[in-house]
């Protein structure tokens, strides 16, 4: 099981830093700090406090369990490069010289050499597996039928309106004809009759 530590903007040289962590590289906890603790190097008080950081989130991984420093090792510990401020140097005749105070990232990822166990979820029993694809079709089938049924409403209002404007588009004229032939067909109704009441 592994856990890490990162400091990000540490005061320091990158380069200057790498090589107080190539020291440490592939040793135990308990070796790393000893080295630390007595380097001169200014930086090596930054990677100490990474190392215990990261030493203490793998007991917290670990669910409060106690570790031993020597069964611990370091596995992987790398700088990289963070961003530099510029700032000016006074220098003679009125120049001024640009100065770069750079910044480091170290990582470090202990490890205590066991494998972490994969926890697979199980499912209950009584909960049934639902089939995405069975769904997927089901849904289409319904879509598909309300577009059918759309569609024969859309095809029963475009015969209403042909309808409509068919009778819309009977000439004034042809209803004029229309109207004397039945005018006529009375007249000559009235005009039978009155023969007949005459006979008598």
């Amino acid at each position: 099981m592994e856990a890490r530590a990162i400091k990000r903007y540490s005061k320091g040289s990158p380069r200057k830093m790498r090589l107080v962590v190539d020291l440490i590289r592939n040793r135990s906890v308990q070796d790393a700090v000893g080295i630390l603790r007595f380097s001169k190097n200014h930086s090596a008080d930054v990677v100490e406090k990474a190392v215990v950081s990261a030493y203490n989130n793998l007991e917290n991984k670990l669910d409060g369990g106690r570790l031993s420093m020597e069964d611990v090792f370091v596995s992987e510990a790398y700088v990289d490069g963070g961003p530099s401020y510029k700032r000016l140097l006074p220098a003679p005749q009125g120049r001024a010289y640009r100065v770069r105070k750079r910044t480091a990232h170290v990582t470090i990822i202990v490890s205590n050499g066991e494998e972490e166990e994969l926890v697979e979820e199980e499912i209950p029993e009584d909960e049934e597996v639902v089939d995405e694809d069975a769904v997927q079709e089901e849904d289409t089938d319904e879509e598909d039928v309300d577009d059918a049924e759309d569609a024969e409403d859309d095809q029963e209002e475009s015969e209403e309106v042909e309808e409509i404007e068919d009778e819309e588009d009977e000439s004034p004229l042809e209803k004029n004809e229309d109207d004397q032939k039945e005018e006529a067909d009375y007249d000559g109704d009235e005009a039978d009759e009155e023969e007949q009441e005459l006979n008598r």
